[in-house]
């Protein structure tokens, strides 16, 4: 079988566990439609990634076969941009584990500034320039979210002033 078949069978299987996983419920027959109705097998995969019809561990990690197994037909292919131009979708950037969301401020729906999000190791860092913050503007912006079900600790580190502790989780308690 060529990696182009196998990645096919592979999102086959990926959209079988899906309806398998929903329930009769409007808001699932709405995203298993759509799914259905994407034009590229990218559109199918990024849909079900985004929905609630499988666990995203399970989703992840066929996304990630997808891609290695057939580049061409699964990576995102994010159209180029130029500096001041506004974007409707984000470019999605996959570097091993990581992924890095780009999102260009748009005057048309009020983002406010740039957005970069990173995610990995199951934690999202979200990156933005915040304007009109006190005296000051576009004043950096930082949120940190452990996305993880598990409890565990995050250490968090600004300017070399040392490491924070912060429980994350079901025991959150604050550091």
């Amino acid at each position: 079988m060529n990696p182009t078949d196998a990645a096919g069978a592979l999102l086959e299987a990926l959209l079988a566990e899906a309806q398998q996983w929903a329930c009769d419920d409007a808001e699932d027959r709405e995203q298993l439609d759509a799914i259905d109705r994407a034009d590229t097998p990218h559109g199918k995969l990024a849909l079900l990634q985004n929905s609630s019809l499988v666990p995203s561990h399970l989703a992840s990690a066929i996304a990630d076969a997808l891609v290695a197994l057939d580049p061409a037909t699964y990576s995102p292919t994010p159209a180029p941009t130029t500096p001041g131009t506004s974007m409707a979708d984000p470019e999605l950037h996959r570097i091993r584990d990581a992924s890095i969301t780009v999102v260009d401020a748009s005057p048309d729906d009020n983002t406010p500034s740039d957005v970069y999000e990173i995610q990995v190791f199951g934690v999202s860092v979200l990156i933005r320039r915040r304007a009109q913050w006190g005296p000051a503007t576009d004043v950096p912006y930082i949120h940190i979210e452990d996305q993880r079900d598990e409890a565990g600790l995050l250490l968090v580190e600004v300017n070399n002033s040392g490491e924070h502790e912060h429980r994350t989780g079901a025991e959150e308690t604050p550091a």
